[in-house]
């Protein structure tokens, strides 16, 4: 077969499988082009405007799309269904300085290549629409509408049995447009979007230029009063102020999702995916989420348009920052800083938590005092000196030789005995690292064998062991010995918690962060365990001790360390209200 073109229209169905894959797609560009739309129109008496998107089943019968933006004149209507014809850039420079959604002018060329399509648009009185049937452009007519535009898409990779095949089900492309469509109203929480499917209302925001407000909406209340303002508390001498910000809000700890649906990031304001910045969120919030769970996140980076790529993927989801190990950074750094001043004891049975049993003014802690939640002290603590402690609890006994009983003004805590030391040890492992001033010097060096499976994974973390305050060397290839230990940590047993941290690092594979795994791994498996009798002064002394713990709610892997059981919530159980 010899060398030759393509048809033009296979050609146009080639390019469109690279930048329209499934029927979200289409509505992302779509409502991209939207935007653009109402921001152009955007004044001090227009601050915002509307975006209607409706989908039927999942996308594959029909799109709508409409908005009340800036429009598109009658003449210009057939060169909008162009390839590669866009009013929002002019040269490969402007390519260096976005400032908007759309803009490589391929999205309505490459729908019309796989669907039917019509655009109905006004500006001003003018209003007109041109329609695409089979891949063919049909004439520009006269229409009635107000101001904006509405893009239809009608039976989507329906002339492509192929490609049809292979889609995921209507009931999940409509869950993934709705992600994604609620993904943009929170990036633009001052336009109004509305998105329904099959004629039933989804969602609804106001555009009233409030994230919470739209939190509310999409999430509902209970979800809003758990997320914080993200903290940047970069001063103003930090040049690094001037290239990357950072906005946004992130959930407490108590509010997480067995998915990562709940993490938005925009970059610019551009809605994307990012594998680097999912890590680094969900890295601060290592030992304060279970395992397994995902937390809450809603953030924005914004950085000068020439250091962002955004058009290195096809349908623009993923982009490439210039700075991306400053920005990984600094959203850790925010992360943490917020949630440092949020946390507190979870009571039974609410999640999210139950912030009136905390919020009783009579009980609060002097603004000096350390707080555990945004703003309030936990409710109940005993106070002595001026600040609410832990250890001011009456001790009334264990359960199941797991569980310490304590009894305080605001009702029964029951507190985990091994996640309460275990996040004792993590801190303490934390603020202390590679002082060996406070190492503990071993009577006896303690040698541990190294199997041939474990030899690799001893190599490599050696160094990080020092840094935690151990002396530790490898003498030859099969045994590690260690000389000193943390004063952190107990002496007895070591021997065999560090076989145990090996055998499960080598497991979980390389890490980049070895000295943060050790110190989470380690506190976990010297601390005291689940069936160990405790005396009455041992449980006084762990209750004080956690009391001093910055991060005291947590155990490293996210448990609670305690919860509380309030008086109002005794008396429901026993019918007293």
């Amino acid at each position: 077969m010899g060398i030759r073109e393509l048809p033009p229209e296979v050609v146009a169905q080639i390019a469109a499988g690279e930048v329209v894959t499934r029927p979200g797609d289409a509505v992302k560009e779509l409502v991209e082009n939207a935007i653009d739309a109402v921001l152009g129109t955007s004044s001090a008496a227009r601050p915002s405007g509307t975006i209607w998107v409706e989908i039927w089943d999942g996308g594959y019968t029909r799109i709508r799309v409409a908005d009340d933006g800036c429009g598109i004149s009658p003449d210009e209507l057939p060169l909008a269904l162009h390839r590669h014809a866009t009013s929002k850039i002019d040269s490969a420079e402007d390519l260096q300085r976005l400032g908007s959604l759309g803009f490589r002018g391929e999205a309505l060329a490459a729908i019309a290549a796989v669907a039917d399509l019509s655009i109905t648009s006004a500006i001003g009185d003018a209003a007109a629409s041109v329609e695409t049937v089979n891949g063919a452009l049909g004439p520009v007519g006269a229409a009635s509408r107000r101001q904006g535009t509405t893009v239809a898409v009608d039976r989507i990779f329906e002339r492509l049995p192929a490609r049809r095949k292979f889609q995921r089900a209507p009931s999940a492309e409509s869950a993934y447009i709705g992600r994604l469509v609620q993904a943009y109203a929170l990036a633009y929480p001052e336009i109004a979007f509305s998105l329904a499917s099959d004629g039933r209302r989804i969602f609804s925001t106001r555009g009233a230029a409030d994230l919470r407000g739209a939190v509310v909406t999409i999430f509902g209340p209970e979800v809003e009063r758990e997320m914080l303002v993200l903290l940047d508390e970069r001063e103003a001498g930090d040049g690094n102020l001037e290239v990357l910000g950072i906005t946004g809000l992130v959930g407490s700890p108590d509010l997480h999702r067995a998915t990562r649906n709940g993490l938005f990031f925009t970059v610019n304001r551009r809605p994307v995916d990012s594998r680097q910045l999912t890590f680094a969120l969900e890295d601060a919030y290592t030992t304060q989420v279970p395992v397994g769970r995902h937390p809450v996140a809603i953030i924005d980076i914004t950085v000068p348009p020439e250091e962002l790529d955004v058009n290195i993927h096809p349908t623009k989801r993923e982009v490439q920052l210039q700075r991306e190990r400053l920005a990984f950074g600094i959203l850790q750094q925010a992360v943490r800083a917020t949630l440092g001043r949020s946390l507190g004891i979870p009571t039974i049975g609410s999640r999210p938590l139950d912030r009136s049993i905390w919020d009783r003014s009579e009980w609060s802690a002097p603004p000096s005092a350390p707080l555990f939640s945004s703003g309030s002290q936990v409710a109940g603590w005993e106070e002595q000196e001026g600040r609410p402690r832990l250890d001011g609890l009456r001790i009334l006994g264990q359960i199941g030789l797991t569980y310490i009983i304590c009894e305080g003004r605001a009702g029964l805590y029951l507190v985990d005995q091994h996640a309460a030391h275990e996040r004792v040890l993590l801190e303490r492992l934390d603020h202390r690292l590679g002082d060996q001033e406070r190492a503990q010097l071993l009577l006896e060096p303690a040698g541990i064998a190294i199997p041939p499976a474990l030899r690799g994974v001893a190599g490599e973390c050696i160094e990080a062991l020092n840094g935690l305050g151990f002396t530790a060397e490898l003498l030859g290839e099969s045994e590690l010995v260690v000389r000193s230990v943390p004063a952190a940590l107990p002496p007895k047993g070591i021997d065999r918690a560090l076989q145990e941290t090996l055998e499960t690092l080598d497991a979980e594979g390389v890490r980049p962060d070895w000295r943060q795994r050790l110190a989470v791994l380690l506190s976990c498996k010297t601390a005291i365990k689940a069936g160990q009798h405790l005396e009455v002064a041992e449980m006084h002394a762990l209750l004080r001790q956690l009391d001093e713990a910055n991060l005291c709610a947590t155990c490293s892997h996210g448990r609670p360390t305690a919860i509380l059981l309030s008086h109002a919530q005794l008396e429901r159980e026993f019918g007293r209200r």
